[in-house]
């Protein structure tokens, strides 16, 4: 604990987690396959990954590291499943930012920046798409940019020893 606590206290510190969330926050594509068949509950080998974690995400918001949405999607349709699925672990007030439209992910992600009014240094972006994570590495290099495993079991533990890259001192409830 000793690198994490001098890493913040010269200003070198993640605080944002931001999360796409197809097949990152729930397993499915929303805008394909519909709120009632994207994958997020304890039932299904695939939605227990995803709601595991969403669970360890959920602990991140506790301990005061911040949560943000960036995802290409219909911004209705997310609304409505982190209102109303029964399966979602997080909801709306867990997440300080939110860009949901079609605009790309980087552009989101600096203007995500100014409205927190936060480094992009302090951002830690998680995505599916090998793509989007590229765009991320060459655009904003600045952004600690990582991708979901496409074994999805072992996404929980990814999410895990994401922890290490935030400094926390307390948990808030």
């Amino acid at each position: 604990q000793v690198k994490p606590a001098f890493m913040a206290s010269v200003g070198y510190v993640k605080k944002v987690l931001v999360l796409d969330c197809d097949n990152t926050l729930w397993g499915g594509v929303l805008g394909e396959e519909g709120q009632d068949n994207i994958e997020m509950s304890d039932l299904t080998f695939k939605g227990k990954a995803f709601q595991e974690a969403q669970n360890l995400i959920l602990s991140f918001q506790r301990k005061g590291i911040l949560l943000a949405l960036c995802s290409k999607n219909n911004a209705e349709d997310v609304d409505s499943v982190l209102r109303d699925h029964s399966d979602m672990v997080l909801r709306d007030e867990h997440f300080v930012a939110k860009k949901v439209n079609w605009t790309d992910k980087a552009t989101n992600l600096v203007n995500m920046s100014k409205e927190l009014n936060l480094g992009l240094e302090s951002f830690v972006f998680v995505d599916d798409s090998e793509f989007e994570i590229g765009l991320i590495q060459k655009n904003l290099p600045q952004v600690l940019a990582l991708l979901v495993p496409t074994d999805v079991s072992s996404y929980p533990s990814m999410i895990r020893r994401l922890e290490k890259e935030f400094f926390t001192l307390s948990e808030t409830r």
